[in-house]
């Protein structure tokens, strides 16, 4: 598995994590929190990141 790189603001990849998993649950993929290393692991097709990532963000994008 690698570390899905995300530029962090508040520090908080726990939350973050919890956010793309609720997407990933739509593409049979998951994302994990290595709290020792401060990283993401995705697990699944690499093709599903980017998809993982834009419903992840269309959930703040909503009005």
């Amino acid at each position: 598995m690698d570390g899905l790189h995300i530029n962090v603001r508040n520090g908080n990849l726990e939350v973050i994590s919890k956010l793309l998993n609720s997407a990933c649950a739509k593409y049979d993929c998951s994302v994990s929190y290595d709290a020792d290393s401060n990283t993401l692991d995705f697990s699944g097709d690499d093709s599903l990141r980017v998809l993982v990532i834009e419903d992840t963000m269309n959930l703040f994008n909503r009005n």
